[in-house]
């Protein structure tokens, strides 16, 4: 009870001079308003310049889809790494040392002739390196790395009947499908092992 008393007695103060006391409200809250105001307007800034960041990135999406909705936007995408799978691939792993040997080992019991071992781009030249190296341990004196073209998916052999036994060789080997070409021709003394596409 004794801070009601304070208070009235206090209240009379006010009433005798009711302006200064108005004067100083209307001051203390103009400060307490602009204090809030600057706060309140960094953040609006930053929340504004978020606002326009996003604006743009959208607009700038927008224009990259040219209309696309995200469904059409995402099969064209899709379509577009397929058709870099199927043209260019992905690297092959090539074979371990001791794949190599295994390899190598089977290949020594095949009747040796010359032998082109091929890769049809950069991504399988390591695998192509070493099954040819399988071949040079193996003895086969007359083997040759080098480039091809036209081997298309996997691995093939061919331009021999004896393609046949190395393609059951690398199968065993590599664990790879192998898949044979023209080993009808019989191309003398040459047979050729080709490193495609991985797809």
């Amino acid at each position: 009870m004794p801070d009601l008393i304070k208070l009235l007695e206090q209240w009379g103060a006010v009433t005798t001079a009711p302006i200064p006391f108005a004067i100083a409200v209307a001051i203390a809250s103009g400060l307490i308003w602009l204090a809030i105001g600057w706060s309140y307007s960094s953040v609006l800034a930053g929340k504004n310049a978020q606002i326009e960041l996003q604006d743009r990135q959208l607009s700038d999406y927008r224009e990259k889809l040219k209309g696309a909705t995200p469904e059409e936007a995402k099969a064209k995408i899709d379509s577009l790494e397929r058709t870099l799978r199927m043209t260019v691939g992905q690297s092959w792993i090539p074979l371990s040392k001791s794949q190599i040997d295994d390899l190598a080992s089977k290949l020594k019991q095949i009747q040796k002739s010359r032998a082109q071992i091929m890769y049809e781009n950069a991504l399988g030249r390591e695998l192509a390196q070493s099954i040819f190296d399988a071949f040079k341990q193996a003895g086969w004196d007359q083997a040759w790395l080098s480039t091809g073209s036209g081997l298309g998916d996997g691995l093939v052999t061919g331009w021999s009947s004896r393609a046949v036994a190395v393609k059951e060789a690398l199968e065993s080997t590599a664990k790879l499908p192998v898949r044979p070409i023209d080993t009808e021709k019989e191309i003398p003394d040459l047979l050729i092992v080709g490193v495609g596409i991985n797809s």
